[in-house]
């Protein structure tokens, strides 16, 4: 059945990009469907909104923070990747269930450029930065790519259940080894907040002895360029941030729904940066 009316949920949800990448893909290619939505969705009135949502036509939703669980949480059928990560950001709705779907982890792969999978990833020490929901994304991601992937976070019990959640055989790193084993490794991402803010600065590891071969990533796409990242380029290092994520997982979503595979033109990446 022909999916009319999807929407990305959050609470709040005015920050989000979502509306204009499937709207420019919904122009492009001249689908004769209802344009995306964004919609703030209390989590105190999540299953009572989610019905209301059903019954006012909507077959696709985006779900992001902190409805992701919740999403979860309510859905009758869950994929595989779902499961692992505990969370969903694609909604499939129809009249008698829910399906859910998780493309994060598979966004955060597409938005990786071969070469730095091979030289960076695969085989090599990688660290990442961070024990949240998206760090949740990256770990499984990485650890799919065949990464040694550790996790830093300032409270280590977190880094050990999200470890054990996804049954990886790894530790968290401590704060006294961290600058050691941050030297060591070949891609190195932030996954936490820090730096979204204006003037705030993200300073959990120091950059003076990572070695130039390292790829940094930051999963911050507003500011284009986070002090992570600036810091990062201050030392001749290569960066990317997370905006080619956004839309890649985005495109998974899209396809889910219309059954359509859509690329990352340079014309939509041209368009998200200007916003």
């Amino acid at each position: 059945m022909a999916i009319d009316k999807t929407a990305v949920i959050g609470f709040p949800v005015d920050h989000s990009l979502s509306p204009i990448i499937h709207n420019h893909w919904i122009k492009e290619l001249a689908l004769d469907i209802k344009p995306y939505e964004k919609l703030n969705v209390d989590p105190n009135m999540f299953e009572e909104q989610m019905n209301n949502l059903k019954a006012e036509g909507f077959g696709g939703i985006n779900v992001t923070v902190p409805l992701k669980e919740l999403a979860f949480n309510i859905s009758d059928e869950t994929s595989n990747v779902s499961k692992k990560l505990r969370s969903a950001n694609t909604l499939t709705l129809s009249s008698d269930k829910i399906n859910a779907d998780n493309t994060d982890a598979v966004g955060f792969i597409n938005s990786l450029d071969k070469k730095i999978i091979e030289e960076n990833i695969t085989n090599k020490k990688t660290l990442v930065l961070g024990a949240g929901g998206s760090a949740r994304s990256v770990v499984h991601a990485l650890n799919e790519l065949g990464s040694q992937v550790r996790l830093f976070n300032r409270t280590p019990e977190k880094a050990s259940i999200l470890l054990n959640d996804l049954s990886i055989n790894s530790s968290p790193v401590s704060t006294e080894e961290l600058d050691d084993y941050a030297n060591s490794s070949s891609f190195i991402v932030n996954t936490t907040s820090l730096g979204q803010k204006e003037g705030e600065c993200n300073n959990i590891l120091s950059f003076e002895n990572i070695g130039v071969e390292t790829f940094i990533y930051d999963l911050i796409y507003n500011p284009k360029r986070s002090s992570f990242l600036e810091q990062a380029e201050a030392k001749g290092l290569k960066v990317q941030n997370g905006l080619r994520m956004l839309i890649e997982q985005a495109a998974c979503s899209f396809q889910i729904w219309h059954e359509i595979k859509v690329s990352v033109s340079d014309e939509l990446m041209s368009l998200l940066e200007g916003v």
